[in-house]
């Protein structure tokens, strides 16, 4: 939370933690069955991709706006309750519509998945906002907070595959709007009386950047001089200048092509298991052995991220996505396709912690939302552009064909990191205040 709010109206890291826990209880539900779901109202192929790609569709305008209004405004937790209660009431109508037997069709089903998404996308973009600015004021990482949200997908993942039949019209959007309202419940736990303008002015905004400029150390010249073109101005004008900077958007390029890869896996992975003859109980085992290797990264990226820099370290994980796809798309004995599940951790969970560090490294605190924003939107546009590929290429070669191709671009992705790390370097470590910690325990900034 910003500077001027009390301590006692920041929310507490237990809180931010069973947030966490409460929303990706959705997508333990929502990812591994929403496919078969479809594919049971008669969506295949192209209909099925243009459906799930409205997830990553709004997540490429709807973070970068809310994150404008969230640092603009200074609010945080309400736009979260919002969203909660909004997207509950999208799965109600859903399951309430399916009990009646009322027949969707494709139209409906993408209103109502789109509508969806406008309220995901502010309940997991702000959740990481309020995480990231917790946590320099409690000390405790983003990772370990995080991992309890990996840890409620995986126990989600394994429940709703051994008891929501997606065949059963009524039993996901029920399921979903279930948690949905849990989830709801417990963002009140997050205090949201504290909240309050950041910075109204242009003049405020001055004479902060001033002030905090003549209190950095020396030693963070070069780090400093890596946030300057976003340093001053409004939160429109410091995210235009950060828009510009030539490190920001080979990393934006990056996460677009990674995320794009990685859409595969969510559109694809469920339909892919169940056509290669893998035993359906354990379908929802698999997702969870993949969260357990993404839990124990979260829990120790600390040490990882104060080691290497976040540019390093995206290189490696794009690295990793590429191979685990490529294993994906010709392993075919099941217990082979388990021990390939833990590569999980380095291709979805060490991409996200190194890309927030970066994100929180890079950018001044007045538009960290709008920051970690535009990031999302990055990653929401490649989701877009793979789903609407990946399901036509299943159609037409399965596994093979959908997770080779996904490899390749993760590949494309490793190039592209590598030629953005080599176009960096950390700065010495600084001095943190015994009060604060660093949210990731790293304290490299990146410089162009």
């Amino acid at each position: 939370m910003p500077p001027s709010i009390p301590s006692e109206h920041r929310p507490s890291p237990r809180a931010i933690s069973l947030y966490y826990f409460g929303i990706f209880a959705v997508l333990g539900v929502y990812l591994p069955l929403f496919p078969s779901w479809l594919e049971a109202r008669g969506m295949q192929g192209l209909a099925m991709g243009a459906i799930a790609a409205t997830l990553p569709a709004m997540g490429l305008v709807a973070p970068p706006v809310f994150g404008l209004i969230a640092d603009s405004l200074g609010v945080r937790v309400w736009l979260i309750r919002a969203a909660c209660a909004g997207a509950f009431v999208v799965f109600a109508l859903l399951a309430l519509s399916s009990a009646l037997g009322v027949s969707l069709g494709f139209a409906g089903l993408f209103v109502a998945a789109l509508a969806f998404a406008f309220f995901r996308s502010p309940m997991f973009t702000m959740a990481d906002v309020v995480a990231v600015e917790a946590s320099a004021s409690s000390g405790i990482a983003y990772g370990r907070l995080r991992l309890w949200g990996s840890i409620s997908f995986a126990l989600m993942a394994i429940a709703s595959g051994a008891l929501v039949d997606p065949a059963r019209p009524a039993a996901f959007p029920a399921t979903i709007a279930a948690s949905l309202l849990i989830a709801f419940a417990i963002s009140w736990a997050l205090p949201a009386r504290g909240e309050a303008p950041f910075r109204r002015s242009g003049a405020r905004d001055g004479a902060a950047d001033a002030a905090g400029a003549a209190r950095a150390p020396a030693n963070e010249g070069a780090a400093g001089a890596a946030r300057s073109p976003a340093a001053g101005g409004s939160v429109r004008q410091r995210a235009r200048a950060l828009l510009q900077s030539h490190d920001f958007r080979l990393f934006l390029a990056a996460s677009f092509l990674a995320q794009s890869a990685t859409s595969s896996y969510d559109l694809c992975y469920t339909l892919h298991l169940r056509d290669i003859g893998f035993p359906e109980s354990l379908v929802g085992v698999a997702w969870a052995v993949g969260v357990a290797g993404e839990i124990a990264l979260m829990a120790f990226s600390g040490p990882l991220l104060k080691r290497f820099a976040p540019p390093t370290v995206l290189a490696f994980a794009f690295a990793g996505a590429s191979l685990r796809w490529a294993l994906l798309s010709y392993v075919r004995f099941w217990p082979a396709l388990l021990a390939i599940q833990p590569l999980h951790a380095v291709s979805f969970g060490m991409m996200w912690v190194a890309s927030l560090a970066y994100t929180r490294d890079r950018s001044p605190p007045q538009i960290l939302a709008t920051a970690q924003g535009l990031f999302t939107a990055s990653a929401g546009a490649g989701s877009v552009v793979g789903m609407l590929v990946w399901g036509e290429l299943y159609k037409r070669g399965g596994g093979t064909l959908t997770f080779g191709v996904a490899s390749i671009t993760a590949l494309i992705a490793f190039v592209l990191a590598v030629t953005f790390a080599r176009s960096t370097r950390p700065t010495r470590p600084t001095r943190r205040s015994p009060s604060g910690g660093s949210i990731f325990s790293v304290s490299s900034r990146c410089q162009e």
